[in-house]
């Protein structure tokens, strides 16, 4: 049972760390020598080189993105809450419990 908890979190943390922390960019020379750089390919059968640089931010997720988290920390949050109170001196329960329950507000609005 507490395998399967810690397994749980663990998932979760990936969803939240997961995402990608670099970013493609394309960098291509025009016919009148104007460099443009675009996160987008440019037009087929211009020739680009890609390079990839770090997000410093990334976009707003999706509305899909959204659901599919609120449901995971959901779940995780319901399954850390049958667990029952934390004994003291086992402060690891009581701090995944506190991060999903933060997460779930976050993703559902909650």
């Amino acid at each position: 049972m507490i395998m399967r908890i810690r397994l749980t979190v663990s998932l979760c943390l990936l969803l939240v760390v997961s995402p990608a922390l670099a970013t493609t960019v394309y960098e291509w020379t025009d016919s009148s020598g104007t460099t443009h750089f675009s996160t987008e390919p440019p037009e087929s059968g211009v020739e680009a080189r890609t390079r990839e640089m770090e997000s410093g931010s990334r976009p707003a997720p999706s509305a899909r993105v959204r659901e599919i988290r609120c449901r995971d920390f959901r779940g995780a949050l319901t399954q850390l809450r049958e667990l029952g109170d934390v004994a003291e001196g086992n402060p690891r329960w009581l701090a995944a419990k506190e991060y999903a329950s933060e997460k779930t507000q976050q993703w559902c609005g909650d």
